[in-house]
Formats: C-alpha cells, structure tokens, sequence
C-alpha cells in the first residue's frame, strides 16, 4: 500500500458494545462511541482497544494524543465506556504533563445530543454531559476561546426541556448535511444526519436508545463527483421505531433529493445485531421497514455485527435471527462481519475498509512471511493487503 494516508473505516472489537474510527485522507479523526474497558483482558475482549485507539489518531506539536471529533450516539455505558478515564475533559489549556503522561485523549469537537442531558445514569455519560456543558456555556456567554480546539460542540438533534433553545446556532437537525468537522471544510466527506426526531425526544416515555444519534457517512473520489464512492450507515442503538420514521420521512422527502441517503455499503447493526432493529421480541414478525431499510444495500455491501460472537442461542443482543435476517439482504453470508472473531476468534484485531474509488476495500493484514492473516470477504473494490 502507498504510504499515503487514505480515508478508511475501522470497527474495533468491544465485545457488545460500538466504537470505530473515520479516518479521512487529511488527517481527520472521528470517533464514533467508545467501549475501554479496564483490561484488555476483560470478559472476552483480547484487543486492547486503547492501545489500538492510541495508535490510529494523531498527536499535536506538543504531543498530546486528539480526535477532530467524538459522536456518541446515546450514552448507554457499552457507547461511552471508558470516556471518563481515557478522554480529557476541562480547558484545553489545563492540559497537564500528567494528562499527557497518562495519554488522555483530546477531543477538538463533541457532538452532543440533548438525551444525554436529561438521561444520564453512568459516570462516563455524566462525565460526557458535564464536558459538553463547559463548552455550551463558552457559547453562551461568548468567550473567546469557545471555537477553539478542545472547546468545540455541535448539538445534535432537539431537546425536550428546550434549555439549549439559546444556542440553536450550533444545533444540526434530521435532514441536514454536515460537511464541516473541527472547524475545517470538507468537499468530499460529509454526514447526512437521518435522527433523533424529535417525537423521541418529547416522549413522556423517553428511551435512550430509540433516541440515539443515527447518521450516514458519505465519501466521494473526487469533489465534482454526483455519485459516493462509498456510504456507512451508523446508529447506535436505535430500533425499528426510529428506523420506521427514517425510512418514511426521507421516502417521503425523496431519496433522490437527500442525495441517496439510505444506500448503504457498510452498515452497522444497530444495538449489536439485536432483534429490536426488526421488532420487540423475537415472537414477532420483521417490520416492514426495517427490512426496507436493508433493501437500500448497494452491490457487495456489509454488515458489521459490533457484538460478542453470534451464536444459535437465546442471547439478544447478538441475536442469531437477526444475523440470518441481515444475510438475506446481502450478497453472501461472508458479507456479514462479526467483530468478535475477525480474523480469529482467539485473536480479534479491528476490521478496516480502505475507501477506493469504487467502494469499500477490506484491509486484510499480512505477517512477515507474506501469508494473509484474514481471509474475509473482499469488497466492492478489493480486497488490500498491508503487511502488519
């Protein structure tokens, strides 16, 4: 592979929990949840995500370990495990020897979303709301350093109590297109944002994760380009109430006009392959659009499983139904990627899309003696091989 730095998806092994990484060919990082556990060693995680994390994003001019941007979907603990050991929260400028000394993590620009606000019941969550609070009060009353990098914020979505009705500037909505991330342009990635509607957030019945933050990636070759070289579908949690809204609300909008925002090559179960994307119980037949949703898969798609290994067994989430249900919908059963025994079961390491001018490409590792060390399925593109 050229040395040169390529836009990529990675999906880390975290057991049933989500965390990946957009990687874009300038150098933007953006992370999607988090899932650090204490030990690698943890249950059934053999990857020290940290680790791992640590090594895949960038350093500034004074060593100190960023991210561009931190989505959190909904602040469910397997989302934002890890958030208030690994992540630094305070005034970028406090940043201290010890700080760096113990690799906490920057984060230039948070999306937030207001269910947090009202919902939180972890430490990581409460740590994520109460990070997110600094910054919105920096806006609030106009600070100068409120735009600068570790202040950032972008609320996402509305918010029932309506205590950020002041700050609506900074707010993106379903429907929107976000082409801007840590306060840099960018012309051939954006995020088309599909929920949380705001049905869900006024409920008296709130769940957090009918409420989770569901958007789409899209890549393109180059900047004039109509079509996307490459489309990934992130969504948390979110069940098939949320996706039911999706679905009617941007057929109802047109497809077509909201630029092809249901296809999809890579897509994410959402609440780690669980049968609340397809219904509420396994006794219950597949929603209708649900599996509407699937059919907008493009040729050679994926789906990710972020989840422990898919068993025949009563476990939900993962579930196995939905796995044969996911499938159907796609080219072949090797399409369907579970994060717990990519390469190997004994031995899970991320799996990571190279994003080509015609799709996805599976990065597969090779070691020192030239044998691959995954044999997965190839991509729309190909499959790459990297020595590792």
């Amino acid at each position: 592979m050229s040395s040169a730095l390529k836009n990529s998806i990675k999906y880390f092994p975290v057991c049933n929990g989500d965390q990946s990484l957009i990687t874009l060919e300038d150098g933007t990082r953006i992370l999607i949840d988090c899932n650090i556990r204490e030990s690698a060693k943890e249950d059934d995680e053999l990857c020290d995500v940290h680790t791992e994390l640590l090594g895949s994003i960038k350093r500034d001019s004074d060593g100190i370990p960023y991210l561009d941007v931190f989505i959190l979907t909904h602040g469910d603990q397997d989302h934002c495990r890890g958030f208030k050991k690994n992540f630094y929260t305070g005034a970028p400028e406090d940043y201290s020897k010890a700080d760096k000394e113990n690799n906490l993590i920057r984060v230039d620009a948070m999306w937030f979303s207001p269910m947090i606000a009202e919902q939180y019941s972890n430490d990581d969550e409460d740590a994520y709301q109460q990070e997110a609070e600094r910054r919105l009060e920096l806006h609030r009353n106009g600070d100068s350093k409120k735009d600068l990098p570790g202040n950032r914020i972008r609320i996402i979505g509305y918010d029932g109590s309506k205590q950020y009705d002041d700050l609506d500037h900074l707010r993106s909505k379903p429907g929107e297109v976000v082409s801007r991330f840590n306060d840099r342009d960018q012309d051939k990635f954006s995020v088309f944002i599909h929920a949380p509607f705001k049905i869900h957030l006024d409920s008296p019945e709130k769940d957090k994760n009918s409420a989770s933050i569901v958007f789409q990636a899209r890549f393109k070759e180059n900047s004039w380009d109509t079509e996307f070289s490459c489309q990934a579908i992130f969504g948390g949690d979110s069940d098939h109430t949320t996706w039911k809204q999706i679905i009617e609300r941007t057929e109802r909008y047109g497809n077509d006009i909201n630029e092809r925002a249901l296809d999809w090559d890579l897509f994410m179960a959402p609440h780690h392959c669980s049968w609340t994307f397809f219904n509420d119980t396994d006794k219950d037949d597949v929603i209708e659009t649900s599996l509407k949703a699937l059919d907008y898969a493009k040729t050679g798609a994926f789906v990710i499983a972020s989840s422990k290994k898919v068993v025949n067994n009563d476990d939900n989430p993962p579930y196995y139904d939905a796995k044969l249900e996911y499938i159907k919908k796609i080219d072949s059963k090797d399409k369907f990627l579970n994060t717990a025994v990519e390469p190997k079961e004994s031995k899970p390491e991320p799996i990571i899309f190279e994003i080509t001018k015609n799709g996805p490409a599976r990065v597969i590792k090779q070691n020192i003696t030239g044998s691959a060390t995954s044999a997965g399925g190839s991509g729309a593109a190909s499959t790459i091989i990297s020595q590792g």
